[in-house]
């Protein structure tokens, strides 16, 4: 009792253990049949290509995972035999295929494959050394799937001519013919012929049969469905044969069939994956493949979500660059603040200091300062506001707040602009007592000291161009750069200073040249245009 228990309890494993494995489950039971007759005994019918083609086409269709049974030069007991173990083992299979190569005929409608060991004498070795073609079919018709049938027969046979000349006169059904005829048709099957019916199939000239060559070619294919891969055959030997021979096809499918999917589990593996390269792999390897549409399309959708993934990265990157940019300018315009504002907060203390040093200096020095002040002043042709020493000896100076030394500093300078000498201009920046009007003048000292050496750079270049000139031409004559840069003369209103300040600024900002740019921060003369001005500079600097 206990061993019956054990045994059904091993049964009940293995079959729930099969109904859960998928490979079990989904596995195909392929059984192929492959004859190839080359060696005949008699010497006229012996042949050279049929063993090779057997002999590749079975190593293909194990490749494809058909179990398969080789005979090669068989007679007739041999093939009689293959043909009754590929009868048991067809039963119930997914896929049966039978393949020969080798002679064959048809008698009176009927076809019939020739073993090496058959000869023909009359109608009844006919019937009873050949092979009849309904027996093959009747094996075949086991298998519960796809029911596969190729014929690369029909070869030149001279028995045929020789029987037929035999049976003349005996009989008037007599019908003997090389090329084979058309079976009856039988749902589920596929019949291919290596020629046309009532034709001759060649044996070709190198290891193959035309028609084997481009069956093995074709085999080797993943993703042909079979009524496609025959009639890419039936197109290869058509063209190899140049039309002389033309194969035809038999097919009565309801459903595809697929004699290499070796595709199908490389796509299972991948049709889930986000790699593009693994779809582009398997397009290059199976393009005949009925699912290498699908993975042309995931490819592209992959690669078209790549490009917006490193797009977005770019615009992320930009931004966190001008975010970055942006808070670099925004602290050094709140520096230059900061440098405004402490200069402004010196501006008193500096004022008193320079006003004590002048009150502890002897009359005598003041004195003999402004007089010197005013002789230079007279001979610049400058009429200039009187100068604390100017004024009388028992009037005290009193003290200037910032913004009366700051007004007085900025009427000194715009009259340094407008007749520019290099000594008073230094002497100038020596006594700045407003302590914001320093850039100005420190940029009006260069451009001073450029200009010098520009034009003794100029002179000693050209001295032979300066002599031919007539004298009447040597007077000087201001470049349009001195005419556009030119200062105005101080009774110019600082409100008109700013408006030809800012038309200036906006053609600067259209023609976007950082010379000109740099030029016109030197000579500006409205100072409420200044952080503009340094601005722009910067964002051309950039």
């Amino acid at each position: 009792m206990s061993k019956f228990v054990s045994s059904w309890i091993a049964a009940l494993c293995s079959a729930i253990l099969i109904v859960l494995s998928p490979s079990a489950a989904w596995a195909e039971r392929r059984i192929a049949l492959v004859v190839g007759n080359a060696q005949y005994k008699n010497p006229n019918l012996v042949l050279f290509n049929p063993k090779n083609d057997a002999e590749d086409v079975a190593g293909v269709l194990r490749s494809l995972g058909f179990e398969v049974i080789l005979t090669v030069d068989a007679g007739k007991r041999d093939l009689d035999l293959a043909m009754a173990q590929f009868a048991r083992l067809a039963t119930g299979a997914d896929a049966a295929l039978f393949y020969f190569a080798g002679h064959a005929l048809q008698y009176q409608g009927r076809n019939y494959l020739m073993p090496t060991d058959a000869e023909l004498e009359d109608e009844i070795s006919l019937r009873f050394q050949m092979t009849s073609l309904d027996d093959v079919r009747a094996a075949v018709e086991r298998s519960g799937g796809v029911k596969i049938m190729i014929l690369d027969a029909c070869r030149n046979n001279p028995v045929v001519d020789r029987l037929t000349r035999r049976t003349v006169g005996v009989s008037r059904g007599v019908d003997i013919v090389r090329g084979l005829a058309r079976i009856d048709k039988t749902q589920g099957i596929v019949v291919a012929y290596a020629t046309a019916a009532d034709e001759v199939a060649a044996d070709g000239a190198g290891r193959n049969s035309p028609f084997t060559s481009a069956l093995l070619k074709r085999l080797l294919q993943p993703g042909l469905e079979i009524g496609t891969m025959f009639r890419r055959i039936a197109a290869d030997v058509n063209e190899q044969t140049k039309g002389r021979q033309r194969p035809e096809l038999y097919i009565s499918l309801i459903n595809e069939f697929y004699l290499n999917s070796k595709d199908r589990p490389i796509w299972e593996q991948i049709k889930d994956s986000a790699d593009p390269a693994a779809f582009r792999d398997f397009v290059n390897r199976f393009p005949a493949s009925p699912r290498a549409s699908d993975a042309e399309y995931r490819l592209q959708m992959l690669e078209r979500l790549a490009r917006e993934r490193q797009l977005a990265q770019e615009r992320a990157a930009s931004q966190t660059v001008g975010a970055a940019t942006t808070r670099e300018r925004v602290d050094r315009e709140a520096a230059q603040q900061r440098q405004v504002e402490d200069e402004r907060t010196r501006l008193p203390a500096i004022a008193q200091e320079s006003l004590a040093r002048q009150s502890a200096q002897p009359k005598e020095d003041q004195d003999a300062r402004a007089r010197a002040e005013a002789a230079r002043q007279k001979q610049a042709g400058l009429t200039l506001t009187p100068s604390l020493a100017a004024r009388p000896p028992d009037v005290q100076p009193e003290p200037l707040t910032r913004e009366q030394i700051c007004k007085r500093d900025e009427e000194k300078l715009v009259r340094l602009r407008a007749n520019p000498a290099r000594d008073e201009v230094i002497r100038f920046e020596q006594e700045l007592g407003c302590e914001r009007l320093r850039p100005q003048v420190v940029r009006l000292r260069e451009s001073i000291s450029m200009e010098g050496d520009h034009g003794e750079r100029e002179l000693d270049q050209r001295p032979q161009v300066e002599e031919q000139h007539p004298k009447t031409d040597a007077q000087p004559q201001r470049s349009e750069r001195d005419a556009s840069t030119q200062v105005p003369p101080a009774s110019m209103p600082p409100e008109q200073v700013c408006r030809r300040d800012e038309e200036k600024l906006v053609r600067l900002r259209a023609s976007q040249a950082r010379d000109e740019v740099i030029r016109f921060e030197r000579e500006l003369g409205c100072e409420r245009l200044r952080p503009q001005v340094l601005r722009l500079r910067e964002s051309l600097a950039n």
